[in-house]
Formats: structure tokens, sequence, C-alpha cells
């Protein structure tokens, strides 16, 4: 196949093109990086503030380099992006290939795939729930309740909270046809559940996102989100037995630098480990700069680009930094022809962002709320943790959804 006539030199590989890379890709244009953004999604909201755009299937590791080469001068890229995406072990192939800063490829597989990160949380005598594996929902030995995953898939997507038989046939119709020869079953653990986000320079661990999520599980075994709650009054001594185990847990995976995030479970016994991946999460890194005092969109991009790096300016401690409640707009199964009052919710006290994750083309016919269709979500801050809850809730119900 002949090179594009338009070749970039250098660019930065973005990969997905959804609203929360858009200020990843806004950096690069205000710093003259040129952006090459690959997405499987010919309509994807960033596409427009890319250099180039690439619609490829992102399941096709060599396809996807083979079109990276077609776009890029003789030079290669700059780096790879992996941001806000569960795109960890195609970021670190294409790095490979194009010899740039990147964790490996194994480490990537050891944080995406949730069979082999249990297997090595076991391994190195991480604090994880009761597990076994299967290849089928029909055989597995634990007790109700449990937890059935997917093997692969970022955070709830292809997770089910099984407590009878009907819950099981549920799960099984749900999971018919993805093709997937393993799960992971779990025992269900009590606990409230803990988003962590940090970023690895040199062997510390530089924090900016603690925060108690607002998980429901529904009919089925379902789950969904509502939000979450970062409080900065949260108890020292639960936090930092928390990020011990997180620590220990990344290294056992065997990331040592970069962005890094977890889902940690506080139980009456302590921290309890479901989940870490190698990336950043969605917004943690957008409102980073607010409510600890860094810029963590710019600071991943440096990183990617810069052999010497220096992680500056650091983030303020927990304890300083800002309350935020991030709150997800709920909607009702049907046909909504229209929505009003974003903007008068942007203008609410406390407000941080309003982040919209579907094209709001009308009519938009949408089914029962699950955690791939939500429409937009808010985040708020406010004098403290009970405040910004009230003043996310405030600015949701600003926002009215109008329906055939």
């Amino acid at each position: 196949m002949a090179k594009n006539s338009n070749t970039l030199k250098r660019p930065l590989i973005v990969l997905g093109g959804g609203i929360h890379q858009i200020p990843y890709i806004k950096y690069c244009i205000n710093n003259k990086i040129s952006t090459i953004v690959i997405d499987q999604n010919e309509d994807a909201i960033a596409r427009d503030y890319a250099d180039h755009f690439l619609k490829i299937d992102t399941s096709n590791v060599p396809k996807v380099i083979e079109a990276i080469e077609q776009n890029t001068s003789k030079e290669g890229i700059a780096g790879v992006l992996v941001a806000g995406v569960e795109l960890a072990v195609l970021g670190a192939s294409i790095s490979k290939h194009f010899n740039t800063k990147s964790i490996d490829v194994n480490t990537a597989v050891n944080a995406t795939n949730k069979i082999v990160r249990a297997k090595k949380f076991k391994e190195f005598r991480i604090p994880t729930p009761k597990f076994e594996i299967v290849d089928s929902i029909h055989n597995v030995s634990l007790d109700y309740p449990y937890v059935i995953k997917e093997q692969e898939g970022s955070g709830s997507r292809g997770v089910r909270i099984i407590t009878s038989k009907e819950d099981n046939s549920e799960a099984a119709k749900d999971f018919a046809g993805d093709g997937i020869s393993k799960y992971l079953v779990e025992e269900f653990v009590d606990g409230h559940e803990i988003s962590i986000e940090a970023f690895i320079h040199k062997d510390k661990f530089y924090y900016y996102c603690f925060a108690v999520r607002d998980i429901e599980s529904l009919s089925s075994g379902k789950i969904i989100e509502h939000g979450s709650i970062s409080d900065p009054s949260y108890d020292d001594n639960k936090r930092n037995d928390v990020e011990k185990v997180f620590e220990r847990a990344c290294f056992a995976l065997g990331i040592k630098e970069g962005p890094v995030k977890g889902d940690v479970l506080y139980t009456d016994s302590g921290p309890c480990l479901l989940e870490v991946a190698s990336r950043s999460a969605p917004l943690a890194p957008l409102i980073s700069e607010r409510i600890y005092g860094v810029d963590m969109v710019s600071m991943h991009i440096k990183w990617v680009l810069d052999s010497n790096f220096k992680f500056e300016p650091l983030p303020v401690e927990f304890s300083e930094s800002k309350p935020v409640s991030h709150r997800i707009l709920f909607h009702e199964p049907g046909t909504i022809k229209g929505i009003s009052g974003i903007d008068e919710a942007k203008k609410s006290k406390g407000v941080l962002k309003i982040i919209i994750l579907k094209n709001l083309k009308f009519p938009m016919v949408l089914d029962y709320p699950d955690n791939s269709n939500r429409i937009l979500y808010v985040a708020a801050t406010g004098s403290d943790a009970t405040r910004a809850r009230k003043n996310a809730d405030n600015a949701l119900s600003k926002i009215n959804l109008i329906y055939k």
C-alpha cells in the first residue's frame, strides 16, 4: 500500500476519539504537536480536532500499525497516548513497533485481562476476592452471591452480580455471542468501592483521584453507576491502607511508570483489590488542575513525548484537595426529542464540567440506562463533600429531557 501523500512528521498517536480525548488534542493544537486520532467509530467526536483521523478496528493491531505507517513520514511517531480508554495493549504494541515510551506489552496484558490480572494478584498475595475461572457461566462452584466477569473490558462492562439461578440465566443470554471462552468468577464481598488514580514516576506514586463510587445492583445482576464523591476528610488511615495495597498491586502487574487507575473495595477486613489498569480514567485528569493543582492532561502528554520528563508541579495532598462529586444524568427508556437546561446547568454554583457523552441528535432512542448509553454527567465542587454533591445534583435538576 502506498503512503498517504499528506504524511505527518512524528505525530502523537491518540487512541480513542471520544469527548474525553478532546482536551488532550486541544493541548497538542496549542503546542503545535500534530496528532493522528484512531477510533473505530466513523462519527467519533474528536476527529474534527485531529490532523489525521483513522477509522480502524482497534482490535486488529497489525492493521493499526500499517495504517499509522501509511500516514507518517520515515521519522515515525513521537509517541502514543492511551487516556480514558481501555486500549493499553494496543498502545504498548504500537509503541514497541515504533520504539517510543510506553509500558511493555506483557504489562499491558497483565493490567487488561481480568483473568491474568487475578492470577498475578494471587501470586503476589494481593488481597482480592476468592475466585475461580470457568469456561461456562453454568459451571460455577461458588455459592450465591458471586460476581462474574468477562475476561476483558473496562470497569463494570461485562460484569454481573449473580444472586440466583434467574440472574445466571439472564447473564447467559446477555453474554451469548460475545465470543468469550473463559470467565472470572469472584465471591461477592461487601464494602464501599473506591476509585483511585495516580501517576508513577521514578517509583513514586503521585495521586490525583480518590473517590467513593455510587454503584447500584439492578435486576438480573446488572450494575449501574450513578456517580462518585471525593471527600478530603476521608479517614487518613483507611486511605493510606488503600494506597499501600494499590501500589503493591501495580508493581505485581509490572506497572512501574505512567498513569494507573484502580478500583478498591474497602471492607471490614481492610482493602480488597478489584481492578488495576495501566491508563488514566476519563474524568479525573480533566479536573485535576482545579482539584489537586496539577494539570494531568499536559503532564501525561509531556511524559509520553519527553525522555527527560520531570513530574512538576506536584499535586497537593489529598487532605488539601477540593471536594468533588460527579453525578450522571438518569434517563427513562424511550424516544427523546430534545434536551434543555444544559447552559443553565453549566452556570450553576460549583460546577466544574459538564461532559456530554452522546451526540445530541434527535430523535434519540434509548434503552434502559446502563454504563454504555448515558447522555451526560456533571462534576461539581463545594465547601465540603456534602455541598459538592448538592451542587452536582442541583445542576442536574436543571437539565430536562423531552420525550415523545
